[in-house]
């Protein structure tokens, strides 16, 4: 057990460290943070005896500590010593480039993220980043972004430190747990109808452009990646089925799917494969392959000469829509294996209530007759009233007496008995 001694100016906890007698000279500290670390210092030496992992109270006390006592600490093979992580920057960027299995789309993700924190915290050491100051980061986001993209934004850099947490560069990963605004924003997320999307359709400048909306509305695809990577060789006629590439789910172990060719989308795909301009491996030649190429400018454009106005996330809300309709058609399971996604992420940001679900409910109601009739309220009520109070040790006498002025029903006392 360690002690404590209390002097004038300082205090110490002795320990004994491989049955050595070893002093930490702690300075002027209160009592509390003097049998804080007697106690931690207890069970430092326990798991370190019995070979076991830093328990998460010790590793947070540890990274609490300054420079010069963790030394002290290292220097009795009771801790491992400190790898400094460098600057912010340069460790950023090697993360980065580390990053090969996911997405361009992704990695310019990480890029804007670096920027932000370089913008806030400078190019300093990563250890000098403490929770205090990623909670005043995620308050600035939200100055600068939207709630949904400032959290994603934190999130981001909670991937960041925790790698240099799971390397020991760092002692804990000061965004554990910070969060700001929302994950999700419910108000950009807009059900299209098919009604709209027929007049974006007859404005679409060539067939290529239908194709795309048509993809992304009727088949759910992603858009840019998953539609500029289809290939005719993936679409299987005789089978009405086609196979999907997918960038985003590849580093999950789902390179690819297989999507059914709905009869919506079939119409679209024959006039592709039937034009004169057609490519003999692109299914639409004008993306070729270029998963990260961006159509939003462009689709904007479509949309309003169709007199309407460019709704939110325009690619993402025709898959959103289309994941909705088949939802009321097929099990959730069939539709995640289709779209590509799972069943928490569907109801997280896809799933939408239509203003139809509102017209079913109200029909539904009425067809069942929930609407409890006024008369049938009223007549429970004088039911209620006509049943007789009997007190407590009421005699036989007074019971019979109660019966003989009582109106019984046509049915008696017994309720009917079915099949009688």
């Amino acid at each position: 057990m360690a002690s404590i001694e209390y002097r004038a100016r300082s205090t110490r906890v002795v320990a004994y460290v491989n049955k050595e007698k070893k002093t930490f000279a702690l300075g002027e500290v209160s009592k509390k943070a003097a049998v804080r670390f007697a106690n931690n210092i207890d069970t430092l030496l326990h798991e370190r005896r019995c070979n076991l992992p830093l328990s998460r109270d010790v590793s947070n006390w540890l990274a609490d500590w300054d420079d010069a006592l963790f030394e002290l600490l290292a220097e009795e093979g009771l801790v491992e010593p400190r790898v400094k992580a460098g600057a912010l920057a340069s460790y950023i960027d090697s993360y980065i480039v580390g990053r090969s299995d996911v997405t361009e789309r992704r990695l310019g993700k990480f890029r804007n993220a670096r920027a932000r924190l370089i913008e806030f915290f400078g190019d300093v050491k990563v250890e000098v980043v403490t929770p205090g100051s990623a909670d005043d980061y995620a308050r600035w986001l939200l100055t600068r972004l939207a709630p949904a993209t400032a959290q994603k934004e934190c999130q981001i850099a909670a991937q960041f430190f925790r790698h240099a947490f799971r390397q020991g560069l760092i002692e804990r990963n000061p965004f554990d747990g910070v969060t700001v605004g929302k994950a999700t924003n419910n108000e950009r997320r807009v059900f299209l109808s098919r009604d709209v999307i027929g007049r974006v359709l007859e404005k679409c400048p060539n067939w290529q452009w239908r194709l795309v909306l048509s993809l992304a509305r009727y088949g759910g695809l992603r858009c840019s990646s998953e539609i500029a990577l289809l290939k005719w060789c993936d679409i299987h006629w005789d089978a009405d089925r086609f196979t999907i590439t997918s960038p985003k789910t590849r580093r999950y172990g789902k390179e690819t799917r297989v999507v059914p060719i709905f009869p919506e989308l079939r119409p679209f795909l024959d006039d592709a494969y039937f034009s004169e301009d057609a490519d003999k491996t692109w299914v639409v030649p004008m993306l070729g392959g270029k998963a990260d190429k961006n159509l939003g400018t462009t689709f904007r454009k479509i949309i309003r000469r169709a007199g309407t106005e460019p709704w939110p996330k325009p690619f993402q809300n025709c898959r959103s829509s289309r994941q909705t309709e088949l939802e009321q058609i097929y099990p959730t399971y069939v539709v995640c294996a289709w779209l590509g996604n799972t069943p928490t992420i569907a109801h997280k940001h896809y799933l939408i209530v239509t203003d139809g679900h509102f017209k079913m409910a109200v029909e539904a109601g009425d067809k069942l007759g929930t609407r409890t009739p006024v008369s049938t309220r009223h007549d429970s009520q004088k039911r209620l009233q006509s049943v007789h109070s009997v007190r407590e040790n009421t005699s036989f006498s007074e019971v019979v007496g109660i019966m003989e002025n009582t109106q019984v029903a046509e049915e008696g006392f017994e309720p009917p008995t079915r099949g009688l």
